[in-house]
């Protein structure tokens, strides 16, 4: 169900894990009689196993990473929520079901299908409106880099594997920046992200002198392929007196 309605991360990522993996399994075992195939062998289940493990994340471990983020966020029915890089919804709905009336999650993104498969401003309205969220979610098209929103605009601020696709380091530092300049005094902003990026984040949170909450990784379910890319959370509230940065 995950899959069906909030697509595939990365999809070509996945793809070249599985392709590659199958494609060194049979050709070692076509050639079996010809040559010693263990290392080809090895590899090609080697490269299997990453492309099971990529999908769990995607599938099933991204979401629970989500049901623990939600309870650090400190939502109140009437919250105010930026998620950059929201894709098909999958954290932006998690985050409107715990809304009153009152309350809305703004949804930004390019909808780039190399990000996450099928990813369309239509497709996630659609999901959105499925599950009786329309009132409480505002999709728009925008560039993390340059928010169209006033200073202190939103109670909390969240991304999830987003970041980390602006491949440009001072880019991604200015994705940041934007998002602590939208933040209210007192709000909240919490990136997950995979990738080497979590000293980067931390340092931009501590320039804008924001006290950091988290910063640690996530574990199991949130490796794509294999452990060396792990997912990560960190997190910090914008301070409220009038000299901070």
């Amino acid at each position: 169900m995950n899959i069906k309605r909030y697509g595939i991360d990365a999809p070509f990522a996945l793809l070249i894990y599985t392709a590659f993996g199958v494609g060194l399994v049979l050709h070692a075992y076509v050639n079996r009689l010809n040559y010693p195939i263990g290392i080809e062998m090895t590899l090609g289940i080697i490269l299997l196993l990453g492309a099971l493990l990529f999908l769990h994340t995607t599938a099933q471990g991204k979401y629970r990473l989500f049901d623990e983020a939600i309870r650090h966020l400190n939502l109140t029915p009437d919250s105010q929520v930026l998620d950059l890089g929201c894709g098909r919804g999958a954290l932006l709905t998690k985050i409107a079901q715990q809304l009153g009336p009152a309350g809305k999650v703004t949804g930004l993104d390019l909808w780039l299908s190399r990000d996450q498969s099928h990813n369309k401003i239509t497709v996630t309205q659609k999901n959105v409106d499925d599950l009786g969220l329309t009132n409480r979610v505002n999709l728009v098209t925008g560039d993390m880099t340059k928010l169209d929103f006033p200073d202190a605009s939103f109670d909390v601020v969240t991304s999830s594997f987003a970041i980390h696709n602006i491949k440009n380091e001072q880019a991604r530092i200015n994705a940041v920046k934007e998002a602590i300049r939208v933040l209210k005094p007192g709000g909240h902003i919490m990136i997950i992200d995979t990738g080497r990026n979590i000293n980067e984040y931390g340092q931009a949170f501590r320039d804008a002198g924001l006290q950091i909450t988290q910063s640690m990784s996530l574990g199991f379910n949130g490796w794509w392929a294999t452990p060396l890319i792990d997912s990560y959370v960190v997190a910090g509230n914008k301070p409220t007196n009038k000299t901070a940065k």
